[in-house]
């Protein structure tokens, strides 16, 4: 059977109306403390700036004007413009003790003295890793708006934006097994499962059939949620290297995390639930602990985390088999930046003697060296107009 591997970058879902790293960088910097507010449970909800913060009397609520001013003393420490995921990778290495700043200590005393908070540095970096993923991900939305997408069928022959790219798809998948894999934290690749090109021949490693696993909608009803199986049988299948906006670690109290489930449109983040049986009769366990999407961010801080064995070590093994087993690798959108991702293809993929494709209309310099490092042919076409003979070399 042959085998086909595909690599999707941010810039995948440009065409969608998905933010750009730059885009996402400018919204942090104007962010405002009035922007949002911090429900007791730790859920970060976006809110206009002359609406009142419903719980403005919180302990969670200092941590909101510590994100903005340690956004702000980031870009004055470093004189640097600023990326998101260095400022991510920033914090976190003083949070992991791994780097001492006595700048950033003198600037949580200044802060703990003007709102009158004894948070430990230690802590309001905890609330700040809290926030930060929040953040990103109410801003992972498309150019209607939305998040989430509603179970409507996609016929052919047009889908704006992407029918080149879905035209190949449909004939990569004639051949044998399509492997996709992708750094984006969006769901906006899952939609393709319900269209002519597809037509649900898609896995993502995740199960709703009999998983134990539920969700709240409201307060009177639960609905059944996939959890990892870590199984991909059909011939298009998906791997979410970066985590994703829907996908939430599972934790068993006193044991840690379980498994990941997938939530759904509607269901409460703070209210995840386990059916087991106890005394002869079924019962619910609930993950108290969550209340936000578990996806890596950071230019290294998420390299640390590409061997957690419940879910992160299962994708990246998938990815190096299918690296070393694929006839061709073909990426769209990838900016070529990921150390770790381009060791993986320098060690796995044999891109001497297999053919490597780079689809970008207006390939950076970076990229460009990349392209000469792994003999690869760039293909200077969007998604929406690539063709399958373009992949001939």
């Amino acid at each position: 059977m042959k085998q086909t591997s595909l690599l999707l970058g941010a810039g995948f879902s440009v065409n969608q109306g998905y933010p750009t790293a730059n885009q996402l960088n400018q919204k942090l910097t104007s962010l405002d403390p009035e922007d949002f507010w911090i429900h007791t449970d730790g859920t970060v909800l976006l809110k206009k700036k002359e609406d009142e913060d419903p719980c403005w009397y919180s302990s969670y609520a200092k941590g909101k004007f510590f994100i903005v001013k340690l956004i702000e003393f980031y870009q004055e420490y470093t004189k640097m413009e600023f990326n998101y995921e260095e400022f991510y990778d920033f914090y976190n290495e003083i949070y992991r003790n791994e780097k001492e700043i006595a700048e950033f200590d003198e600037f949580c005393d200044n802060f703990r003295e003007e709102y009158q908070t004894d948070i430990d540095n230690h802590n309001l970096l905890s609330k700040t890793n809290n926030i930060f993923n929040q953040l990103i991900g109410h801003y992972l939305i498309d150019r209607e708006g939305n998040k989430f997408y509603e179970p409507v069928h996609y016929c052919k022959p047009i889908f704006p934006g992407y029918t080149g790219f879905l035209n190949c798809l449909e004939k990569w998948g004639e051949d044998g097994a399509v492997h996709v894999h992708t750094l984006n934290h969006d769901i906006f690749f899952e939609i393709f499962k319900s269209s002519d090109w597809v037509q649900g021949n898609l896995d993502d490693g995740f199960e709703e059939l009999g998983s134990p696993y539920y969700g709240n909608i409201g307060e009177k009803y639960k609905v059944r949620l996939p959890y990892f199986t870590n199984e991909y049988e059909k011939k298009f299948r998906l791997y979410k290297l970066h985590g994703s906006i829907d996908q939430f670690p599972f934790h068993i109290q006193n044991n840690g995390i379980e498994t990941y489930v997938k939530i759904k449109l509607g269901i409460g983040t703070s209210d995840l639930f386990k059916e087991i049986e106890k005394d002869g009769e079924l019962t619910y366990i609930n993950d108290w602990i969550n209340y936000h999407p578990d996806f890596l961010s950071g230019t290294t801080s998420k390299i640390l985390r590409y061997r957690e064995p419940w879910y992160y070590e299962k994708v990246f093994t998938h990815f190096e088999n299918n690296l070393v087993n694929s006839e061709e690798l073909v990426l769209i959108g990838y900016g070529c930046g990921d150390i770790e991702v381009n060791n993986l293809i320098r060690e796995k993929y044999d891109y001497k003697n297999k053919p490597l494709f780079v689809v970008d209309p207006d390939p950076s310099e970076n990229k460009r060296e990349f392209i000469d490092e792994f003999n690869g042919c760039l293909i200077k076409k969007t998604p929406d107009n690539i063709r399958i003979e373009d992949f001939k070399k």
